[in-house]
């Protein structure tokens, strides 16, 4: 993993061990004010259940969200390889080239990284029973499905709940396929040029559905083309393509 990819990876961490150190804070608080003020109204186990439940669901929920956002930035930073795949790279960007193109299951490629962030989160926090799974939903949106039981004990009373989550990824994959699409037209356009090549790529600099970054390193053209979105913010897929100056 990047620096960038580090940082963003540490920084959910940080995020998610305050959220839960403040939600226990909390809850603390509010067991001890019930003890106090309602003895006799609301059992403590009770009480001690459906904070601890709600709790587990939140970070279910945030959990969810931060391994999405993550693992779709990695995704980016990959060029959407296969995360095993072995390929040849320059200054960090992978070289689509042969067989190191992102595959037509960029849904699975995507998932395998989420499934890696997400299981760590859960461990962490005591769920390793929290299955996840991903399908592609009525409206063609990518759902990760998370599904477990947790079993929690107070005072030697035991109570169980079901964990059912769903979370729709506001992202399109089809981008990789329009990206390539662009670029290769940049490089054709940029090589017609001939002797008065200038290494503008104004074709694609003018582009209005992507942001593009692009620098020329030795004969290939690196690339970090960005497009935003609602609930991710800009995400960048990152590659290089061979360059015939």
């Amino acid at each position: 993993m990047n620096k960038r990819g580090m940082y963003l990876a540490t920084f959910s961490v940080l995020i998610m061990i305050v959220f839960v150190i403040g939600f226990s804070i909390k809850k603390s608080y509010d067991l001890e004010k019930n003890k106090i003020i309602e003895t006799g109204k609301i059992p403590d186990a009770v009480l001690y259940f459906s904070l601890s439940e709600e709790e587990t669901k939140l970070f279910v929920q945030k959990s969810v969200e931060y391994s999405s956002f993550n693992a779709i930035k990695q995704l980016g930073d990959d060029g959407g390889i296969l995360k095993n795949q072995n390929c040849e790279k320059i200054n960090g960007y992978v070289i689509w080239k042969d067989k190191c193109y992102f595959s037509d299951n960029l849904q699975g490629n995507f998932f395998e990284r989420f499934t890696e962030i997400f299981d760590e989160y859960a461990n962490e926090y005591g769920l390793s029973e929290i299955n996840s799974e991903w399908r592609i939903d009525e409206n063609n949106k990518l759902a990760i499905e998370t599904k477990g039981r947790e079993e929690l004990e107070y005072k030697n009373i035991k109570y169980g709940f079901e964990i059912d989550r769903k979370y729709l990824l506001d992202y399109d994959f089809n981008v990789y396929t329009e990206i390539l699409k662009k670029a290769n037209e940049c490089i054709k356009d940029e090589e017609s040029k001939g002797a008065s090549r200038n290494n503008l790529f104004e074709k694609c600099r003018n582009d209005k559905d992507f942001k593009w970054n692009i620098k020329v390193e030795e004969k290939y053209v690196l690339f970090d083309v960005l497009k935003s979105y609602k609930n991710l913010g800009d995400v960048a897929v990152k590659f290089a393509i061979l360059y015939n100056q």
